[in-house]
């Protein structure tokens, strides 16, 4: 393979530089505008990183052959604004990758963001972005992948964009062989060799998620096995080591048992307060009493009209027939069971915290099919969206957002640490750096890296 020399755009830690540099690759310029980040590379990297991408001056720039760019992905993220180029400054960093490319005609581009952007504003962002590659004279192509991809135990899908200048029309581009991951069923990978017996700096639940965990595992050990003479539907069951068992059902949202308050035909927003007084809300709780000030606090809050930019009005008057349908089978779920829920409900209706009461902390996603009802040998996310329970086959996403959102490992009684989810992420080398840092800095960094394993087996092919 020739050595090639590139540049790394929206550095962050160096994913794209460590990547390439195991094969033999160097870095000529770097630019990163967090402080913090731009420190540890300099560090690490022993080399000046510029600090503003708007504010270069670009005939300064050494030659080089490939643009490696992990830019802003908040703009086109789910989890995000979704504002797209409407981004006050994030949405415009693409236009600055354009100035660069403009200028310097590079032979390779290497980009990174989220899955999303493909599907931003129906298409219409993605198809105008390589549009304008494309009349800069680069043939584009991008996948959506995941480290599980490359047998990496971590589910992160991200949008992988390659580009080769060329004057022909076509040229192919070689990405790696790949096998799609089995997102659904067990897989052979497993995340036990990324753990360290003796970290840094353990992080330790709080109390109060201590005690969640304890709710919900006491949740999981009353679901009752299925005698061969129960009659139940085939998809209310599973089988569990040969045994049969009540399905729990995903994503479970505990809000709806015993509510009453109308969906089908109406939403609680388009009746208003008087006429939901006849009705129970979340977990049963009567409406007759609540004044119209506070009625809508006991209406689940995916059952209420928000003006974020995620929710059309018209949901507010109907709601969408996925909407419809997940409300229905939760109740459902609720009557069939109500007999093992019920006791449940009682002993925790006044918990000893208030974080139980919260409605994040009310939905319960269960994506282990087929495994033990228990969270003992799982891992476990505390994300805004609610509690996620996952296998130890593959961490979830590493997310910038809170450190509050971290994977949890039961076993080990502790969040994953610095220095596991930089093995994770392909940052090994950044490990000595970073290990000793704050958990905010450290964390956030981490969750917005490229991931410099899956850099390094994507250019290997690529760059051939």
């Amino acid at each position: 393979m020739k050595k090639l020399k590139f540049i790394d755009l929206f550095a962050g830690l160096g994913g794209f530089h460590l990547g390439l540099q195991r094969l033999g690759h160097k870095c000529v310029y770097a630019c990163e505008i967090d402080s913090n980040l731009n420190q540890i590379y300099q560090k690490k990297f022993n080399m000046k990183v510029d600090y503003d991408i708007c504010n270069v001056n670009l005939k300064t720039i050494p030659k080089y052959d490939i643009l490696c760019a992990g830019f802003p992905c908040q703009p086109f993220s789910k989890a995000g604004t979704q504002s797209g180029f409407n981004h006050k400054i994030a949405g415009n960093m693409f236009n600055h990758i354009l100035r660069f490319i403009k200028a310097h005609k590079p032979k390779y581009l290497f980009l990174e963001n989220v899955p999303n952007l493909e599907k931003h504003n129906k298409g219409k962002t993605w198809k105008l972005m390589k549009r304008k590659l494309e009349k800069e004279g680069y043939n584009i192509e991008q996948k959506n992948l995941s480290p599980l991809h490359f047998k990496i135990p971590q589910i992160r899908f991200r949008m992988y964009i390659l580009g080769i200048r060329t004057k022909r029309k076509k040229i192919k581009i070689i990405w790696p062989e790949l096998k799609e991951p089995k997102m659904t069923i067990k897989r052979k990978t497993n995340i036990a060799k990324y753990l360290k017996s003796k970290p840094a700096k353990p992080r330790n639940l709080t109390k109060e998620k201590k005690y969640l965990l304890r709710m919900w595992e006491d949740f999981l050990s009353r679901i009752p096995k299925i005698n061969k003479n129960n009659q139940r539907d085939k998809k209310d069951k599973i089988l569990i080591d040969d045994q049969e068992y009540v399905k729990i059902y995903n994503p479970l949202w505990i809000s709806e048992f015993g509510a009453t308050y109308p969906f089908e035909d109406t939403t609680p927003s388009k009746m208003g307060p008087t006429q939901l007084k006849k009705y129970r809300g979340t977990l049963g709780v009567s409406l007759k009493n609540k004044s119209k000030e506070k009625i809508f606090e006991f209406i689940p809050p995916y059952a209420r009209y928000s003006r974020s930019i995620n929710e059309s009005k018209r949901e507010s008057r109907k709601f969408p027939d996925w909407k419809i349908k997940f409300i229905k089978d939760l109740r459902n779920f609720y009557k069939v069971n109500k007999k093992w829920i019920d006791p449940w409900l009682k002993k925790y209706k006044k918990p000893k915290y208030s974080m139980a009461n919260e409605p994040t902390h009310r939905k319960f996603e269960w994506n282990c099919k087929g495994e033990k009802y228990t969270l003992e040998d799982k891992i476990i996310s505390f994300r805004g969206s609610g509690l996620r329970v996952k296998r130890m086959d593959a961490a979830p996403t590493l997310i910038h957002a809170a450190i509050t959102q971290l994977p949890y490992i039961p076993q080990l009684k502790r969040y994953l640490s610095i220095e596991e989810c930089l093995k994770i992420q392909g940052l090994r080398e950044i490990i000595p750096i970073l290990r000793k840092k704050n958990y905010e800095m450290a964390y956030s960094a981490i969750g917005n890296a490229v991931n410099a394993d899956v850099v390094q087996k994507i250019a290997k092919s690529f760059l051939k």
